[in-house]
């Protein structure tokens, strides 16, 4: 059986996103699901989303999600994830990573296991400093405990976003221009084949 494969390469000014999501091994439906689109004007929405499980149903509630988030693309973070949390009721839920990217920062919150990483470069000394990004706890459907929406300066750098499908890894010991190999060596050692996997990567 082939394993279902979704890639997404996007280009808006100077900021470049790479997305990649696959299926588990022998799995025909993938419950990971993405989100690049522009919003509010001029701005950047991205989302990472994981369907409980594996299989249609996660399928299904991932679906649900992006497309929720698709067509309110243009309200508060906070109103979003409230608006999905209800949205997916009856489903098998889902947890999820949304972004918000507009001049020099990101507004970003978390539902659920999803990590996110910021990679910032400091133009002045030649440094690169590293964020892990918080998540709440909880599931999008289910129980959606207090959350919070938080801001980060983000004038150039790396956003790395990515499901429990990848392992635990440092942004900043992969970094590359070419986001496709990037991603691709990160899957290659940290993908687990019995999940789901996603990773998104954005550069400005």
């Amino acid at each position: 059986m082939m394993v279902k494969v979704k890639e997404c390469e996007k280009r808006f000014g100077d900021i470049r996103i790479f997305s990649y999501s696959r299926a588990k091994k022998g799995e025909e439906h993938c419950g990971d699901a993405c989100l690049v689109e522009e919003c509010d004007g001029n701005n950047i929405i991205i989302a990472v989303v994981d369907g409980l499980g594996h299989g249609k149903k996660a399928e299904e509630a991932s679906e649900v999600a992006v497309n929720f988030i698709k067509s309110h693309k243009n309200l508060p973070l906070d109103k979003i994830v409230r608006g999905v949390h209800s949205a997916l009721s009856g489903t098998r839920g889902a947890v999820a990573s949304i972004s918000k990217i507009s001049d020099g920062r990101i507004a970003f919150v978390g539902v659920g296991n999803i990590s996110a990483q910021i990679v910032s470069e400091n133009n002045e000394r030649g440094e690169k400093l590293q964020r892990h990004l918080f998540s709440a706890s909880g599931v999008l459907g289910w129980n959606l405990r207090h959350f919070k929406v938080f801001t980060y300066e983000f004038m150039s750098g790396w956003l790395v976003m990515n499901t429990d499908g990848v392992g635990h890894f440092i942004a900043s010991e992969y970094l590359s221009e070419n986001l496709k190999e990037m991603a691709m060596k990160i899957m290659k050692e940290h993908g687990k084949a019995d999940d789901d996997a996603t990773i998104l990567i954005l550069k400005r």
